[in-house]
């Protein structure tokens, strides 16, 4: 099985690419064939304009071609994002974009950083909310090691009051 890779910055240009392998070596093998440097994140959409997601981690070492169908054609896009992490842009590697195309394209990664910021959100929340029972519980230990020591001395107290009693009877 194979796909068509396109890409062209003057003229339209296209490559086949094997997609018996994991997601992981298909996107290394396209990104040496561009002359794109290995850190480069990347992705791949079809003619219509919807991106694969190929770049994120849960579809590294999956098959390529139960992601993508066979004989179809994909235009490379290379995905910018900032150093904390958020997608800031998406280009196509080729020259001649539809502006639907280019419409789609960046709808789709303004909703891919909605949904970034949305997952951000989730864990801090989670963190906060750990934080707090960490301090609950920090606080119950505390309270119990208090009660322990206040039990420590009352036998000792109960004793001396019982001698004194006795001391007192004789």
């Amino acid at each position: 099985m194979f796909i068509y890779i396109k890409h062209g910055s003057k003229d339209l240009r296209q490559f086949l690419v094997n997609t018996n392998c994991p997601i992981v070596v298909l996107m290394k093998y396209i990104k040496t064939r561009l002359g794109l440097a290995e850190s480069e994140l990347v992705d791949l959409c079809d003619e219509r304009g919807v991106l694969k997601f190929l770049f994120q981690l849960q579809y590294s070492q999956e098959s390529a071609r139960r992601l993508l169908k066979a004989k179809e054609s994909f235009t490379v896009c290379i995905i910018k994002r900032t150093s904390d992490g958020a997608y800031t842009s998406l280009t196509s590697l080729l020259s001649i974009v539809d502006s639907a195309l280019t419409e789609s394209l960046q709808t789709q990664i303004n909703n891919l950083e909605k949904t970034r910021l949305k997952q951000l959100h989730i864990v801090e929340a989670r963190v906060a909310t750990s934080e707090e029972i960490n301090a609950q519980a920090l606080a119950t230990k505390s309270t119990k090691k208090r009660k322990k020591v206040t039990h420590a001395s009352t036998p000792d107290e109960e004793v001396q009051h019982h001698t004194e009693d006795r001391k007192s009877r004789n």
